[in-house]
């Protein structure tokens, strides 16, 4: 029987000549879903992507704000701002930043500085709160944080230190939402006034849900209006759900941790080592690349001999681990991974295109036009290979 090396070249490698990224609160990347939730989420990423192409008018733009912030009202009524992490924590623990020194107090109190954020917040708080008059909270990005200066019929502005800068033209309908205004914000989420958490965040559609964009605070949609068709391969989905078909069953065996391994085994291990390789800049030789990301963590002993086996000290007989039981699992995951990429990319190569003609426009830092990504069916549409590894690269 052959070993996982052995079959190391049965992988498809990745075919974008290009190479040199929320029902819950956090988009995955669809070629991720077969990490994240095996064989039926990876059917379902593959659904999303020709959902996407037959369904342009879905598609929003990922605009590039930083930080995320939510704002909103509670089942008391009372205006909050928060971040995610902050809400998640629940009614009277993150929930009660009822004002700017209320928010800076929970930051003094564990130790946090965000002088920053706390000056940007005063600035906004109260048209925020003029803006959002109904129970509820709304999530979004902070795109700018004082008043754009026009230059040549163009506001200019980044909001991640490493990523996208923007263009906007002044005269466009989301020019006219910026002007005068001392700060931006990209709703992109509502979560409703009793929610446990930020998993039961629901989508805008791209709106501004029931904000009225009324205050000294622009209030930013992220609709894109597409006025073209998408198409994508319909051999390159065949491949991919005859992947699905083919690994699927032992791919979820492989994502069953062994007793003990849970944490180390889970979808962080290979969504991590899929960031490594951005970082890296290539997706070459993924299954043998990423044994060796896995072998170099820090386990105990007892983890390493389940995932990676060990030889018996009496018999002197190698005792196969995780891997080497599960390897067509190991081995479907990535030849899965990789046909949802190549069945993506294209798509969000003609979302470029597309977005060329958009009156806001964005920059990588070596002049390239693109976006942060888009957002349709629950996925992000991202190429990794352009604003994820600036912005991984920059970190």
């Amino acid at each position: 029987m052959k070993t996982i090396r052995e079959l190391i070249e049965t992988l498809e490698t990745i075919n974008d000549p290009i190479i040199l990224n929320e029902a819950k609160g956090h988009l995955d990347h669809p070629e991720d879903a077969i990490f994240i939730g095996g064989s039926s989420y990876a059917q379902t990423a593959i659904n999303a992507i020709v959902s996407t192409v037959q369904n342009p008018n879905t598609v929003t733009i990922k605009w590039d704000g930083y930080p995320a912030i939510i704002f909103g009202r509670g089942p008391n009524g009372k205006f909050a701002i928060m971040d995610k992490h902050m809400f998640n924590k629940g009614e009277g623990a993150g929930r009660i930043a009822y004002s700017p020194e209320l928010f800076q107090k929970y930051d003094l109190a564990r130790g946090v500085d965000r002088s920053g954020l706390h000056q940007i917040l005063s600035q906004i708080w109260a048209g925020l709160s003029k803006e959002d008059q109904g129970a509820g909270y709304y999530w979004g990005d902070l795109l700018f944080s004082q008043p754009l200066q026009e230059k040549n019929g163009l506001y200019t502005f980044r909001a991640n230190p490493n990523g996208i800068t923007y263009t906007v033209e002044t005269n466009s309908e989301i020019g006219k939402l910026m002007a005068n205004k001392v700060a931006g914000i990209a709703v992109h989420q509502y979560i409703k006034p009793d929610a446990g958490s930020t998993d039961e965040a629901t989508t805008l559609n791209g709106t501004i849900g029931q904000l009225k964009n009324s205050s000294n605070v622009a209030i930013i949609p992220s609709k894109m209006p597409i006025q073209s068709k998408l198409k994508y391969s319909e051999a390159q989905k065949n491949k991919a759900e005859q992947l699905v078909n083919q690994y699927g069953n032992a791919v979820d065996q492989l994502l069953v941790a062994p007793a003990g391994c849970k944490s180390f085994l889970n979808s962080n291990l290979f969504t991590s080592f899929i960031n490594q390789k951005v970082r890296q800049g290539n997706f070459n030789n993924l299954l043998k690349d990423f044994m060796a990301f896995a072998n170099s963590k820090q386990i105990t002993d007892n983890v390493r001999a389940k995932i990676f086996g060990y030889t018996d000290p009496n018999t002197k007989k190698k005792v196969p681990g995780h891997f080497e039981i599960n390897k067509q699992g190991l081995i479907g995951a990535f030849m899965i991974w990789s046909s949802i990429y190549n069945l993506k990319m294209p798509v969000v190569k003609q979302l470029d295109k597309l977005s060329k003609s958009s009156p806001v426009k964005g920059y990588l830092e070596d002049g390239t036009q693109t976006q942060e990504g888009y957002v349709a069916h629950g996925f992000k549409f991202v190429d990794r290979m352009g604003f994820s590894r600036q912005n991984l690269l920059g970190r």
